[in-house]
């Protein structure tokens, strides 16, 4: 069961930040079109975002099941406890730009965007941040 726990977890890793590398790329892609064009294509391409969802939920449940061996051990193991705390930040950023992209899809598009763009690359570095640490943890 394992096995097929952590192929899901790769699989959820590779959608979630898959992603965050997706809308950073785009996000170079606009800066050369017009605004008009860029929120447009920008609005078009939150559809990305449902895969990045799906990765996510693959991820904690996955992740649930693969850490319970270290919950032992979670109190003497400072790492641990920061990539965990950094994937409820992550968590907690994913979200805002979830109830950023229903405000846009209402109306002005350009300025929920815009705030998006900054929690966008925020994203991407936690969850860099938080690959790097489970490499580093579980070796």
């Amino acid at each position: 069961m394992r096995e097929l726990m952590l192929i899901l977890h790769f699989f959820g890793l590779t959608m979630g930040l898959g992603t965050s590398f997706a809308h950073a790329f785009l996000s170079i892609a606009t800066a050369k079109m017009s605004t008009d064009e860029a929120t447009k294509f920008r609005m078009h391409s939150m559809v990305l975002s449902r895969m990045g969802h799906i990765g996510l939920g693959l991820l904690i449940i996955s992740g649930l099941y693969l850490i319970t061996p270290y919950w032992a051990i979670l109190p003497s193991s400072p790492l641990l406890m920061l990539k965990l705390a950094l994937v409820v930040i992550l968590l907690v950023l994913l979200t805002l730009i979830s109830s950023l992209t229903k405000k846009a899809s209402k109306g002005d598009a350009a300025l929920h965007l815009q705030k998006m763009e900054k929690f966008g690359k925020m994203t991407l570095l936690f969850g860099l941040a938080i690959v790097i640490l489970a490499v580093y943890i579980f070796h």
